[in-house]
């Protein structure tokens, strides 16, 4: 995902990180990895992240 203010999304992003997840900054671009076994895990990362940057992105 692409924001002009991806590095304050990704530092209010990364407190709640669980363990099985990475986000961080590249330029202008989010980037997010998920990685489990568990396909509700993964449905609930990808989840959680979309509603927290839609309301980032509202802010």
């Amino acid at each position: 995902m692409e924001s002009k203010d991806a590095e304050k999304i990704v530092k209010a992003l990364k407190v709640d990180d669980p363990e099985f997840c990475n986000c961080y900054a590249e330029g202008d671009k989010i980037i997010i990895e998920i990685r489990t076994s568990k396909v509700s895990s993964l449905l609930y990362a990808i989840d959680d992240y979309l509603m927290h940057i839609k309301m980032c992105e509202q802010i």
